[in-house]
This record gives structure tokens, sequence and C-alpha cells, in this order.
């Protein structure tokens, strides 16, 4: 089950998933956003299924009909497999696929799409899809020596625009793989930063253009942390806090 929540007016409402799975051979991704035309909020449900080949189910859930409707994937999405972080940009859900595209879904039209990535970014194996500044974006994670840097890219100009390296995050003296949570509306960027002796981490804030990190004071255990946008909203105003069947 997914329960939508509303902290503003404090109003949740529980929406059943139908046949989620999450084994080795068969998973489900979801995605929540509201449609920017009918202020609906919408789930998408794809259900993947890897053996004996990989193949697609998709489904999506607008809370104004409480029903679930099936879409159309399109041919060449459904040999893909798609990681679990996604962003919402512009109206349109974004997921990274275990190949050389973004996987994207326009809540406007139920259409989906893809976005290729820049050749550099194709071959390696540690991307993550972020939202920068109200904009599309990729890390990137590799290793300068012992050190782990991370590459932010960004698509600056809109859809069907390439992706541009901005700039380079890393974090003098520290060798553990120190990610990237956020960005700030002036450019800082979020960290989760490891202790020196790798048993816990702390949020840390990075100034790309010192270099420099400025704690805030969060400890904890590595690789728990998470960080989202927020806006205050009265979303559900009309709604009473229930379970939908």
């Amino acid at each position: 089950m997914v329960v939508l929540w509303n902290p503003s007016i404090r109003k949740c409402v529980g929406i059943p998933i139908p046949n989620a799975f999450y084994t080795p051979y068969r998973y489900t991704r979801i995605g929540f956003r509201v449609c920017p035309d009918t202020n609906d909020p919408k789930l998408v449900k794809i259900s993947v299924v890897r053996t004996p080949h990989i193949c697609w189910d998709a489904k999506v859930f607008t809370l104004s009909s409480r029903v679930w409707r099936t879409v159309y994937t399109g041919v060449p999405f459904k040999s893909c497999e798609l990681f679990s972080g996604h962003v919402f940009i512009d109206g349109i859900i974004y997921w990274l696929s275990r190949g050389s595209f973004l996987i994207s879904f326009d809540l406007k039209s139920d259409k989906f799409g893809e976005v290729c990535l820049p050749d550099t970014l194709a071959i390696s194996s540690f991307v993550r899809v972020v939202k920068v500044n109200k904009s599309l974006g990729l890390l990137e994670y590799d290793k300068e020596g012992e050190m782990w840097v991370c590459g932010v890219w960004m698509r600056k100009d809109g859809v069907n625009k390439p992706f541009t390296k901005m700039y380079t995050v890393k974090v003098e003296g520290k060798q553990g793989l120190n990610s990237v949570l956020g960005f700030r509306n002036n450019g800082e960027v979020v960290m989760d930063v490891e202790d020196d002796d790798f048993k816990g981490s702390q949020i840390d804030v990075y100034k790309p253009s010192s270099g420099r990190l400025n704690s805030v004071g969060i400890s904890g255990e590595y690789d728990k942390f998470t960080v989202w946008s927020y806006m205050e909203t009265l979303l559900f105003l009309d709604q009473s806090n229930s379970v939908i069947h």
C-alpha cells in the first residue's frame, strides 16, 4: 500500500498497490506526483518481470477516478530494467534504466518516452538521476586515485537538450563514498559524508565555489539519509482520512 500524506493539513489517503512484486525475478517501481494540468494526484506502477525475458506491465492510478488502468509502454521499453529512484520535473517523471537512457512518463499525456545519456555516462555503472536547480540532472560517481568524486551534470535548457557537466564534487581528505543527497536553491550541495572510521556519517553542505564542507549537526548511519524538496499545499483538503478499496 502507498499512503499519500499532506502534513500541512494532516490528511492522508491509503492506496492499495495490486500485484506488487519484490523478488529477484520480478519487481515493481512506483512513481507519484500531481498532474500540473488537472491538479490530480497520480501513481504510476511499472511491474518488471525478468524471466524468461524482461517485460513490463504499466498502470496509472488517478485519485479522482480511484481506479487503476493499463497504459501502453511501447516496444523499446519492454526490454530494460529500472532503478528505484525517480525525479519529477515540469510534469514528467524520470527513472534511470540499466542502459544508456532514462525512462520518462508524461503525466499530462500518460505516455512513456526516453532521454539519452551522454556517451561518457552511458558506459558508467554508477549514475543517479536527480533534480538540480529545477532541471533534470545526473550524478556520476567515479574514483580519482583513492578518492571518490561526483560529477554533476545538468540539462539546462529544457526538454530535448543535451546534458552539460557543471562541476565535480570533491571532498578533500575523505576517501569514502560521500553521497550527494540533494541541492539547495543557492547551488549548495547537501551530502551524506562518511566518518573517518567508516562507522557512521553526517549531513554536510558542500560549496562548489570553494570546495568546503559545513556541518548541519545531523549524524547517523551511513546511507540511511534521504532529502526531498517540500512545498505547502492544500492537496487532499476535500478528502477524508481513508483507505481506498
